[in-house]
């Protein structure tokens, strides 16, 4: 099976960025490529706790992104997912995972019920993730296809063993055609700490647009989306940096990210 790759194509704009330091020019690479990390890590598992508990019951495990072994805990109406099991499953090829996400299905009434996710031993493309974050379904009546999703202390760790933690309040809409998913689209902020331990802020500007025969097929980026992020280095002041995706065709989409200085760094899916 061939392995997942990430090529990171490094863009430079103009011959020289002025009183931009040698040491303050590494951190905004770096941070780009953390920003990266983060925004990836959060959307490559939405696919799962926007399913309902029965696509898990039927659903076979190689159509299912990165073919996880499902097993599920009917009292407590619990979905566990584990990645761990070697399968030749086409879906991962891009978005390889390890350990295993659950999924409980709450239902507090008739009119609202949420969706917790929690990671367990798990990474994704070598990021780890750690914690939780819930899905709530409200107000069903007026807009039954809406998820409201709110997280605390999550980690995202690189290969380093560092870590980024961050809070987040997310709105994803649901397309349902059929009783089947078709599309979401999502937006919201995130703010916490990054691996310097520097505050950061991401406000979405423009919602990300996801696909699921794109999800299915193994290339999870959106069509398209916006974010602006801040990395403070003190309470007043900030570096602003921007990502947006673009669809470059059918399935296959970019995340540009414009650094403060104005330099680009382009991350893809390839072969």
């Amino acid at each position: 099976m061939k392995k997942s790759v990430f090529f990171l194509l490094l863009l430079v704009l103009g011959s020289c960025f002025g009183d931009i330091e040698k040491d303050i020019s590494t951190d905004l690479q770096f941070e780009g490529n953390e920003i990266f990390n983060i925004s990836f890590s959060l959307e490559e598992s939405l696919f799962f706790p926007f399913q309902t508990i029965d696509y898990f019951r039927f659903a076979e495990s190689l159509a299912i992104p990165g073919c996880p072994d499902v097993s599920i805990d009917e009292n407590l109406k619990k979905v566990t997912l584990d990645f761990s099991v070697k399968k030749e499953c086409v879906n991962n090829l891009y978005v390889p995972r390890l350990g295993k996400i659950h999924l409980q299905y709450i239902s507090n009434s008739i009119l609202e019920s949420v969706v917790r996710l929690e990671y367990e031993n798990y990474s994704v493309r070598g990021i780890k993730i750690e914690g939780y974050r819930e899905f709530k379904r409200a107000n069903i009546l007026l807009n039954p296809n809406r998820r409201a999703e709110s997280f605390q202390n999550l980690l995202i760790i690189n290969r380093n063993n560092s870590s980024s933690k961050i809070d987040g309040n997310y709105t994803h809409q649901l397309i349902i055609t059929n009783g089947l998913l078709t599309e979401f689209s999502s937006s919201g902020a995130i703010e916490g700490r990054n691996i310097a331990g520097r505050p950061i802020k991401m406000n979405q500007t423009v919602a990300k647009n996801y696909i699921i025969n794109c999800i299915n097929s193994g290339l999870i980026l959106p069509r398209q989306g916006s974010e602006n992020w801040q990395i403070f280095r003190n309470e007043t002041k900030a570096t602003n940096h921007r990502l947006v995706y673009s669809l470059v065709n059918q399935c296959n989409s970019n995340a540009t990210i414009t650094l403060e200085d104005g330099r680009l760094m382009v991350f893809k899916l390839t072969e």
